[in-house]
């Protein structure tokens, strides 16, 4: 034993006597390799999540992966992490935030898959319903059926019987056949038609259901899946029919300072407020308005020409202006620049989508408040 050193302690696991002195245990740090590899794995898991996605009740699988991948990056170079503009100037992580994020992930596709389960069972379980009932009064007319023809069999291998009996014998099997013949007619349509009506009934839920998940929670206007769907199949139908159609972006001007000086809810409450004014000005049922990302809102004018979207636009610009917002003891006033399109006969949706962005561009480069369009 060297000088200066006390003497191992050896404790049996099974003894009931507590050692003398219990020796603080110290954790070696990980060596930096480790911790570079564990990040990496961490952030591959976080992008994988983002790629391979379930679906989930009211969540743009596109802007799940954006969101996947701004947290991955947050967690292998330390950027600001969702929601935030600043990234922590000693690099530290949100690790909290990494938990929210797969803890929400996990619970809405699971929620959402258990949504889809529930609509198959429900479907599954209506055509065993009307398929038991079927056999079962199947059944019973057959057995009916049978004794009346096993009477029939009887009086005729009875050697003593009249013509007469036998004769109203077969016509009372016959008439007895007949109507059970019909009311099995009756009750088969019968079932049909409570088959189909509860065929349509789920079918619309499915369809709400469906239609929901396309819906922007906080304008209530589509959100980008769905126009982005809307966009190409209007482009398919115009080009095949050579229709006339007109896209148009709107953007709102100066929403950033809104937000910093009342707040994401009031933000949040003045995009409420110009989605309802584009409800109103575009009510046709074969248009299409969405919330296209952030204070950016789209509308798809089928069988629309240049000139009526510009009219269309400018009538937009108008009941904007009129909006007033009290908030405060301030009164804000709300403008929007608008980028309008018509679909040429190469455009693509990609391509059309470009002459609009790049007129909306142009319409906020020459002050803002006005229309623009490429040409």
């Amino acid at each position: 034993m060297s000088p200066g050193h006390a003497p191992a302690m050896s404790v049996n696991p099974f003894s009931n006597r507590s050692p003398r002195r219990t020796p603080v245990a110290t954790e070696a740090p990980a060596p930096l390799g480790v911790l570079e590899m564990a990040l990496d794995t961490l952030g591959s898991i976080v992008r994988t999540i983002g790629e391979f996605a379930l679906d989930q009740q009211d969540v743009e699988p596109q802007a799940f992966t954006q969101l996947s991948e701004n947290w991955a990056q947050h967690l292998l170079v330390g950027s600001a992490p969702p929601g935030t503009d600043v990234a922590s100037a000693d690099g530290r992580r949100d690790w909290a935030g990494v938990r929210e994020f797969v803890r929400e992930y996990c619970k809405n596709s699971s929620s959402h898959a258990r949504t889809v389960i529930t609509d198959l069972r429900q479907v599954v379980w209506v055509f065993i319903q009307n398929l038991s009932q079927t056999v079962a009064q199947s059944a019973t007319s057959d057995d009916r059926i049978r004794n009346h023809l096993g009477r029939l069999e009887t009086v005729a291998q009875q050697n003593t019987v009249s013509t007469a009996d036998l004769k109203r014998e077969v016509l009372s099997t016959v008439v007895a056949v007949a109507q059970i013949m019909e009311e099995r007619k009756r009750m088969d349509q019968t079932r049909v038609e409570d088959l189909g009506a509860t065929v349509r009934k789920l079918g619309q839920e499915l369809e709400s259901v469906r239609k929901e998940s396309e819906v922007d929670p906080l304008t209530r206007l589509y959100n980008r899946k769905a126009f982005d769907a809307f966009l190409a199949r209007t482009v398919e139908l115009s080009h095949a029919f050579q229709q006339p159609a007109c896209l148009i972006l709107v953007d709102l001007d100066r929403f950033k300072p809104i937000n910093d000086t009342f707040g994401h809810q009031m933000g949040d409450f003045v995009l409420s407020k110009l989605a309802d004014v584009l409800s109103r000005i575009f009510l046709r049922k074969n248009d299409l308005v969405a919330r296209y990302g952030g204070d950016e809102l789209a509308v798809v004018l089928r069988e629309t020409t240049m000139a009526d979207g510009r009219t269309l636009a400018e009538r937009l610009l108008r009941a904007v202006r009129a909006v007033r917002i009290e908030r405060e003891g301030t009164s804000i006033g709300l403008t929007v620049s608008v980028g309008l399109a018509s679909l040429r006969p190469d455009d693509t949706a990609g391509t059309w989508l470009e002459s609009a962005d790049r007129a909306l561009y142009k319409a906020k480069n020459a002050g803002r408040d006005q229309i623009a369009t490429e040409e």
